[in-house]
């Protein structure tokens, strides 16, 4: 059996050699996930599923045996993805990826998400939050009145991109081995050809409160060590700012800034706790 651990190498265990037109990229341990674990994946689907798994897969992960992509190790979710997209040649067959945090809840069909992405034509999109999700990020939570919120802000737990931006920031995703940041680098390499939306017609929930003390993931970044903060703060000092203004109705709007001193490990109304990988 490969090595399935955090692992700066990686290995393919299994490869499909034919595409859909969509792909979930799923960084999995050996627990149950809410969503893509038990039964059947579904016969008719316009994705494929690939999984990178850091631990043992669980003996009843449906997408460990019937999953079109099967990986062990990596760092950490994006430094694997990169690794997964370039080394595996998965850039240029799919129209657009979804990487998915593992313990998050989908409520809504995966090829109907997929396929409302690609008629709008969003660069980079995510699912909103229902609000008694663990979040940090006002704009992220669901909002009755809308199908869509244009915004300058996809986070890291489950964001789809659309081939040709995630081509251009690939190359990005393991400036954090943490994932700190990478949200904020994204959008701010939005220009006004590319859109970004929180896409309210489709829901997820984030149930992990993550724990940056004694958390087992931030617990594991300090085994190999990765300081969360540090990286969070070397995205601003890389884009030269030190607060990013998150914005959504095409930029009218600045729901919250993230900066640099508050990365949002407070308590709000609308968002308990700030969602990274855990």
């Amino acid at each position: 059996m490969p090595d399935f651990s955090n692992s700066p190498a990686l290995v393919a265990v299994r490869v499909a050699e034919r595409h859909r037109r969509f792909l979930v990229v799923i960084r999995a341990g050996s627990l149950p996930r809410p969503s893509l674990f038990r039964g059947p994946l579904p016969a008719v689907r316009n994705y494929d599923v690939a999984v990178n798994y850091f631990a043992v897969p669980h003996p009843d992960d449906i997408a460990f045996t019937s999953g079109e992509f099967v990986f062990a190790g990596g760092l950490s979710k994006y430094h694997a993805a990169k690794r997964i997209l370039v080394e595996s040649r998965l850039l240029d067959p799919y129209d657009g990826v979804l990487f998915l945090d593992e313990d998050v809840e989908l409520h809504f069909d995966l090829s109907e998400f997929f396929e409302f992405c690609r008629e709008k034509r969003f660069s980079i999109a995510q699912p909103s939050l229902t609000h008694h999700s663990a979040g940090a990020y006002r704009a992220t939570y669901y909002h009755p009145g809308y199908q869509f919120r244009l915004t300058n802000f996809v986070e890291v737990m489950a964001p789809f991109f659309a081939r040709e931006f995630l081509q251009t920031m690939v190359q990005s995703f393991d400036l954090s081995i943490s994932g700190w940041g990478l949200d904020v680098f994204w959008g701010s390499q939005l220009t006004e050809r590319r859109s970004a939306a929180i896409i309210d017609n489709f829901r997820m929930t984030h149930l992990r409160r993550p724990d940056p003390h004694h958390g087992p993931y931030y617990v594991y970044l300090r085994s190999i060590g990765v300081d969360w903060r540090s990286e969070f703060e070397s995205i601003f000092t890389r884009l030269g700012i030190s607060e990013y203004p998150i914005r959504v109705k095409g930029g009218s709007q600045i729901v919250q800034c993230v900066t640099r001193q508050d990365i949002g490990l407070g308590e709000s109304s609308t968002a308990p706790a700030v969602s990274r990988e855990a």
